[in-house]
């Protein structure tokens, strides 16, 4: 019997799914911090990483036995970070010990993308990945503190492009800098010329995100450029509309026939590692995002749940309709079979809201986001971002400034973090006592 059986809660935690789910796996470890990254993550050497790998493993175990029994494989396999490919063996044991039906992705960091290495990974079973390249020109690298120049990032497209059935690249673009100054105009010519660059490449996709500003990490706040975000979105699909790709995401665009790269618009999946998440359909869990508490939990033989969060049919299909927008076209008949007219019905009026304001059109059965739509949800994913993502992520990361439990992330200062009435009511109404083994998991 796989040791991982031995973790309460991990059936309690797939009881609550009402469909496969995909996995994901976090390796938070990288070997230096980009000052503006929000996710969870610590210096490699600062921590140990062998025990938290280990831990890792034995989570894995549990998630995948418990989520066979009952529903077979995952339906895919997405490894992030931090930085998983400082890792090759483990990713390579990660593609044996998840049983997967489709697409398996992993990030990879430009430096790590040798022929040599991609190789290994595709041997490995990934045939999906996403280059970090963030930028094609060094001053904008400098600033955003990655530890690779241009070149890399160009050599590890070149080298990736071809060598797997999905290749994404992604791309940050800074518009919150001062509208009329040359850094501003610099900044937006350059993120212009790369994405044009991706396209000649033939990447698959290419994710084009405006930096996010969040309060707890070294970039802190700043007041965004809404309008000027939305311009050079729109002069990207322009772009992406000459060189033969589409628009399939508010900030994706992908090559003409391509298949897609995907990572949080999956319907369900079951996170493993610490500070992942997991999306059942009605709840949401939160792993431990300090590696101490992760490996004390599994350690003392129960899954690493730290927070739990019921949507219920209504929040439910409020998150996956949002994810399902987000990706371009909100599917009315497929949230209604999951949350009934209960959940569905207050989404749907709000789609014909959608629909009477010009935001959404009707085709084939979906309602498609217009040009207008994606600068609207545009700005509503980040308002969701930093009105509740960040500052549950804010409190999760004072377990790593606990002395108690490991020393200071050092990098992130949560106290800054944004809070607010919108998160207060959120956690108010929907979290609940984490799920521990004693008793099975209820589903509403």
């Amino acid at each position: 019997m796989p040791v991982g059986t031995l973790l309460a809660g991990a059936a309690d935690v797939v009881r609550l799914l009402d469909a496969p789910a995909g996995a994901y796996v976090h390796v938070p470890f990288c070997s230096s911090i980009c000052p503006f990254c929000p996710y969870d993550k610590v210096r490699l050497g600062d921590v140990p990483a062998m025990p938290y790998l280990e831990a890792l493993r034995r989570e894995v175990d549990a998630v995948v036995d418990a989520h066979t029994a009952r529903f077979g494989s995952f339906t895919s396999l997405y490894v992030g970070g931090g930085t998983p490919t400082l890792f090759p063996e483990v990713l390579a044991d990660l593609v044996e010990r998840v049983p997967t039906a489709g697409r398996r992705a992993v990030e990879v960091l430009p430096t790590h993308a040798t022929p040599a290495r991609l190789d290994a990974l595709a041997a490995a079973g990934f045939d999906a990945v996403s280059i970090g390249a963030q930028s094609f020109h060094d001053p904008v690298l400098r600033r955003l503190g990655r530890p690779h120049d241009a070149d890399a990032s160009r050599r590890a497209v070149l080298a990736a492009v071809g060598r797997f059935a999905v290749v994404d690249v992604d791309l940050i673009v800074d518009v919150a800098l001062p509208g009329s100054s040359p850094a501003a105009a610099t900044a937006v010519r350059a993120f212009l010329d790369d994405v044009a660059w991706c396209f000649e490449t033939g990447a698959d996709q290419v994710s084009t995100y405006p930096l996010m500003r969040f309060g707890y990490t070294p970039f802190g706040v700043a007041r965004h450029a809404r309008r000027r975000e939305h311009a050079v979105l729109s002069q990207v699909a322009e772009l992406a509309r000459r060189l033969g790709y589409e628009r399939r995401s508010v900030w994706t665009f992908n090559r003409l026939g391509s298949p897609p790269y995907t990572s949080i618009t999956r319907r369900r999946f079951l996170g493993m590692g610490a500070g992942a998440s997991s999306v059942t359909g009605r709840d949401l869990l939160v792993n431990h995002f300090g590696l101490a508490a992760y490996e004390a939990a599994v350690a003392a033989g129960r899954v690493p749940v730290a927070r739990r969060f019921h949507l219920g049919a209504l929040g439910g299909a409020a998150y996956e309709a949002f994810w399902q927008a987000y990706a371009g076209a909100v599917d009315p008949a497929t949230l209604t079979a999951a949350y009934g007219l209960v959940g569905a019905g207050p989404v749907r009026g709000l789609t014909a809201v959608g629909r009477a304001a010009g935001l959404v059109r009707s085709d084939d059965g979906l309602l498609r986001l217009t040009p207008r739509g994606y600068d609207v949800f545009h700005d509503l994913e980040r308002a969701v971002t930093y009105g509740l993502i960040e500052p549950l992520w804010a409190q999760m990361l004072r377990e790593h400034g606990d002395v108690a439990m490991q020393p200071t992330a050092g990098w992130a200062r949560p106290a800054r973090g944004r809070s607010g009435p919108v998160w207060w009511l959120a956690r108010t109404l929907t979290e609940r006592r984490v799920l521990d083994g004693a008793r099975p998991a209820e589903r509403s």
